[in-house]
């Protein structure tokens, strides 16, 4: 039993927008360039799918290269790794105006509006600006830009909210030191990689304090003919924010992108026999158990997770890669 989160099916124009002044130095840019590297990673690169550019600045902005210039993941890695580190001042605004007038653009590699691709810019500082953020910002947003704000350091919250998008703390990230910046890879790739879909508004009610660190999931179900043959969450809970959190189980770690346990025992074949089962999966706080018709099938570690934000929609029996319901049916779920 696998279950794959639903990243690769969602495209971007996506920019990174990266401040490579004195006060960020030639060490702390490497961390950079990898942290970019690793969160393309996420992404399905290609022509028709997601294109990624990347902006330097410091006194002025320069285009490192743009949407329409690579056209692979492993290009996008090389010349991520390549990113020059320019030293100087730090003028945050000018490198917002400058994304939206020449970045943002089908001259640049961006795509007309009437395609429906999302443009997402990722700003990365580590202090404060030597111009105004707030009007480049509220342009960008204008524009139909999807603005992240990612501090480091000595980096001003106030200025990172004026520039993040709404609602500004599904938008806005700040970390202690550059060591920091993997740790929160893993969040913003939850916001960035799923796509929203809406379905039942209980999970506040149903669990009114939240999931604990320990719990179990146990539900009585069947599959119909087609099911088997699709990836689908049996039970998925979002945030407030509409961001999916998978309990599959497949979590977000606090370290890496996702804590993950697949499970391949040769008895959960007899789940996909269409005749009735009863599945249980038991989350400690470092492991993982699955129980198939009241029999212990395997027990799996996991590293640390985040919490789990129950404000949001609960979907059962959601295919993976687009909005429609599964033909599976359930008698009972239990958490």
């Amino acid at each position: 039993m696998s279950f794959v989160p639903g990243c690769k099916n969602v495209h971007y124009d996506l920019v990174f927008i990266l401040d490579t002044s004195s006060s960020v130095g030639k060490e702390n840019f490497e961390k950079i360039r990898q942290w970019v590297a690793n969160l393309v990673e996420s992404f399905d690169v290609g022509a028709e799918k997601t294109r990624v550019a990347v902006v330097r600045y410091s006194d002025r902005p320069t285009t490192e290269f743009n949407l329409g210039r690579y056209k692979t993941l492993g290009e996008v890695k090389r010349a991520a790794g390549n990113i020059r580190y320019l030293g100087g001042n730090t003028k945050t605004g000018d490198a917002i105006s400058f994304t939206t007038n020449n970045i943002f653009t089908e001259m640049a590699g961006a795509r007309p509006a009437s395609k429906g691709i999302q443009k997402v810019a990722i700003l990365l500082t580590d202090g404060r600006s030597q111009d105004f953020v707030l009007e480049p910002s509220i342009a960008a947003a204008a524009a139909g830009i999807r603005l992240f704000a990612v501090g480091i350091g000595e980096a001003l919250r106030e200025e990172l909210e004026e520039i993040a998008a709404e609602p500004k703390s599904a938008h806005m990230f700040h970390v202690t030191d550059f060591d920091a910046i993997d740790k929160i890879r893993g969040r913003l790739r939850r916001r960035l990689c799923e796509s929203e879909y809406y379905e039942f508004d209980f999970a506040p009610y149903v669990l009114p304090q939240g999931l604990p660190d320990e719990y179990a999931f146990v539900t009585t179900f069947k599959f119909r003919k087609t099911s088997r043959k699709e990836d689908w969450y049996l039970w998925q809970v979002y945030d407030k924010y509409g961001i999916p959190q998978a309990v599959e189980y497949n979590a977000v770690g606090l370290t890496k992108d996702a804590v993950r346990a697949v499970f391949k025992n040769p008895e959960v074949e007899s789940l996909f026999d269409r005749d009735w089962h009863k599945i249980g999966m038991r989350v400690d706080s470092k492991s993982v158990s699955l129980f198939l018709d009241c029999k212990h099938i395997e027990t799996l570690p996991i590293e640390e997770r985040e919490d789990i934000d129950i404000q949001g929609k609960t979907v059962i029996g959601k295919r993976l890669y687009d909005k429609n319901t599964i033909m599976v049916i359930s008698k009972k779920i239990k958490i």
